[in-house]
């Protein structure tokens, strides 16, 4: 018997333009900060913007963006939160704040579900989602309930997580999902494995970006890292995607 909330989830997302997913093959290599960033990106170039933030047990997006959020808006459904500087904002930390989110199996497919069916988004241009790392329950359910999607896979130069990046491209090229490229990111001048794992997988090298310093000193304030050194990378990576 087919969820009756799948057909819901795409129209919810029927005003939608462009669905960019943040993916990554292990953690701690800057994905939810690279999320953060592009939507602020995309926000500063004039784009209607939305940000999901699916990483259950990671949540992070609206601390990298220094928000206080609060439990949505209830209208037949729930209102994305609106974010000072405009940008949608959807994430589980609306509704569990700090406390932890134990979900596993069937509960993290029904979690997914649920919030995909319920959110009612405006008319956007671009929603950037924000995926825990790995190959897990999260990533196979997005790539099942939401059709017109693009991945954007970040990799740090470490062979470690090339090697484990490698499995999550050759899953989505196998599954016939579009693949924007892959972002260097933290890069180290003497690394190229992630460029020569572009290469192998016929994938967009769509750049690298390098260890910045003063990132820290952002985190935790969007006006700070909207204009700082970071997201001026990560423009320039969006730029590709989106012209």
């Amino acid at each position: 018997m087919i969820d009756p909330r799948v057909s819901v989830i795409e129209k919810r997302l029927k005003d939608v333009n462009r669905i960019l997913v943040v993916s990554s093959g292990k953690g701690g290599v800057g994905k939810s900060v690279f999320s953060s960033s592009a939507a602020l990106a995309l926000n500063v170039l004039g784009y209607k913007t939305g940000l999901l933030d699916l990483d259950f047990q990671g949540s992070s997006d609206h601390i990298i963006l220094g928000e206080g959020v609060s439990f949505p808006e209830e209208s037949m459904g729930i209102r994305p939160f609106k974010l000072s500087n405009g940008i949608d904002f959807v994430s589980f930390s609306l509704f569990t704040g700090e406390s932890a989110l134990p979900l596993r199996g069937v509960d993290t497919t029904n979690a997914i579900l649920e919030l995909l069916a319920v959110t009612i988004w405006d008319e956007l241009d671009f929603l950037i989602v924000d995926l825990p790392p790995g190959i897990g329950e999260e990533v196979l359910d997005i790539i099942r309930l939401i059709k017109q999607l693009e991945f954007i896979l970040i990799s740090s130069s470490s062979l470690i997580s090339v090697k484990v990046v490698k499995r999550l491209a050759a899953l989505l090229k196998n599954m016939n999902i579009p693949i924007d490229g892959i972002v260097e990111n933290m890069a180290s001048d003497s690394s190229s494995y992630v460029a020569d794992m572009a290469r192998e997988y016929s994938l967009n090298y769509l750049g690298t970006i390098p260890f910045v310093s003063q990132l820290e000193s952002e985190i935790g304030n969007w006006r700070k890292l909207k204009d700082g050194l970071f997201v001026d990378y990560v423009s320039s990576v969006i730029k590709q995607i989106i012209y």
